[in-house]
């Protein structure tokens, strides 16, 4: 997977939390709040970041290996039937060297 530096922005936003003044101040619907209430601290998460919470607990309780995917392409490479489109190929080239070149 490659991790833009946009999307390491958008995490350091939802998970960074900022002291708020009072109630009146306006909150970033993409950030973490904390209030601090009669000498407690107390956080509130915008939908998103909850929904972006979810996800990320999501993805760490997912498999990093697909067994059954690699046992497939194994069994492809053997038989010599595994083959990639050379269009998929030049898309994950430029993909990346995209990518490479806006971090």
């Amino acid at each position: 997977m490659i991790v833009s530096s946009q999307q390491i922005q958008v995490v350091l936003r939802l998970y960074g939390a900022r002291q708020i003044k009072g109630p009146q101040e306006q909150r970033s619907p993409a950030e973490a709040q904390v209030v601090r209430e009669e000498g407690a601290d107390r956080a509130e998460l915008s939908e998103e970041a909850l929904f972006y919470q979810e996800a990320r607990k999501a993805v760490q309780e997912a498999p990093d290996v697909r067994e059954e995917r690699v046992r497939e392409i194994k069994e492809a490479l053997v038989k010599g039937t595994y083959a990639v489109p050379a269009e998929t190929v030049a898309e994950k080239m430029l993909g990346r060297l995209l990518v490479d070149r806006r971090i």
